[in-house]
C-alpha cells in the first residue's frame, strides 16, 4: 500500500507529464485512463487563467506571438508551482524573465515582475534592459497597436523605484 506522501507525489507526476515508478500497478492504471488528459486539462485552464489575470501585459504579448499556452504548460509541468494561487504570476515572471529566449518576452515579464515586487514589498528598484522602446511597447500592448522592432543602438534600460518609489525613467544605455 502506498503511504500518502507517494500518492500525492505520483499523482502530481501524472498530471504534470512526469516519469512515475514503473512497478507501481496503480500508477500505471491512472496513466492510462482517460480521465487523466481531463484532469491536466482542468489544472492547466486554471493556471492559464491565472497567469492571464496576474500577468496581464506578459500574457497578452505572448497570446499575440503564439506561445502563451505552450509556455504555461511548459513553466507547470518543468517547475514546482506554490499551491498559492497569488504566488502563480510571480513564479511563472521570473521563470520567464530569467529564461525565455525571446529579449522582448524577457524585458515585458522583468517589467512586470519587478512592478509587482515593488508593490509588495518585495524590492526598492528594479532596472530592466530593452532591445525597442519600452514606451512604444506598453502603448502597444495596451491598445493591440502594433508592436516596434528591435533597434539599433545601445538598448533602452529602464528603472523603475529608487529613491521615489513611484518613479519609472527611460534611458538609452551605452
Amino acid at each position: 500500500m502506498l503511504s500518502l506522501e507517494d500518492y500525492q507525489r505520483g499523482m502530481l507526476a501524472l498530471i504534470k507529464g512526469r516519469a512515475i515508478p514503473p512497478a507501481s500497478v496503480y500508477f500505471q492504471q491512472v496513466a492510462a485512463s482517460p480521465g487523466l488528459a481531463i484532469v491536466r486539462q482542468t489544472a492547466l485552464f486554471w493556471r492559464t487563467f491565472e497567469i492571464g489575470i496576474q500577468c496581464r501585459l506578459t500574457w497578452r504579448l505572448l497570446t499575440r506571438i503564439g506561445s502563451g499556452d505552450a509556455l504555461v504548460a511548459g513553466y507547470f509541468n518543468h517547475n514546482p508551482t506554490s499551491p498559492f494561487v497569488e504566488q502563480l504570476g510571480l513564479g511563472f515572471l521570473e521563470w520567464l524573465a530569467d529564461h525565455d529566449d525571446d529579449a522582448l518576452v524577457r524585458a515585458v515579464a522583468g517589467f512586470e515582475l519587478a512592478i509587482m515586487r515593488i508593490k509588495g514589498g518585495m524590492a526598492d528598484a528594479a532596472e530592466i534592459r530593452w532591445d525597442r522602446d519600452p514606451e512604444r511597447v506598453l502603448y502597444a500592448l495596451q491598445t493591440g497597436g502594433e508592436l516596434p522592432h528591435a533597434e539599433d543602438g545601445p538598448d533602452y534600460l529602464l528603472t523603475i523605484g529608487g529613491k521615489q518609489a513611484d518613479l519609472i525613467t527611460c534611458s538609452r544605455a551605452g
